[in-house]
């Protein structure tokens, strides 16, 4: 397992742990669903570009920066004329 899976998989179970510490103590309104939802609300810019954020993060890169190699060769030799 490679460093950037292991600090986003962790970011995400303290996220989890936290969210759920925080509604077990001091309710709902003080969730991170709560915070964003407000947050969006007031500042509805903020959602947009989260969501481009998001779109950036799942569709820019070109096959050649995200797939690995035995995918990319079986692409070419699927692209490639015999």
């Amino acid at each position: 397992m490679n460093t950037t899976l292991i600090v986003i998989i962790s970011t995400v179970i303290l996220l989890v742990i936290y969210d759920v510490w925080v509604i077990m103590k001091k309710g709902k309104y003080e969730s991170i669903s709560a915070w964003t939802i407000r947050l969006f609300k007031q500042y509805p810019l903020i959602a947009l570009l989260f969501g481009i954020l998001i779109g950036h993060l799942a569709w820019s890169m070109d096959s050649f920066d995200w797939m690995d190699k035995d995918k990319l060769v079986k692409k070419c030799r699927e692209l490639s004329p015999e």
